[in-house]
């Protein structure tokens, strides 16, 4: 952790599909912020996402966080 703390800002958060376009959070919380050492910071963020079997990543800062395959989808 940097000496000043990390910073967490929603905007930086997306969805992405192979080919398939990019969805930012429709409804996030907090608004922007930062967490000192020893804090945290519980964030929600919500999505609004094709309801189609496709594979989706979830892009955090710094890169790829979160991976999922078709097969959660109902599609």
């Amino acid at each position: 952790m940097e000496e000043d703390g990390l910073s967490f800002d929603p905007s930086e958060y997306a969805v992405s599909a192979l080919g398939d376009g990019t969805w930012k959070p429709v409804w996030f919380s907090p608004a922007p912020s930062a967490a000192r050492q020893g804090q945290t910071i519980d964030a929600v963020l919500v999505f609004e996402l094709p309801d189609r079997a496709i594979d989706l990543t979830l892009k955090l800062p710094g890169g790829p966080g979160l991976s999922l395959g078709e097969g959660h989808h109902r599609g």
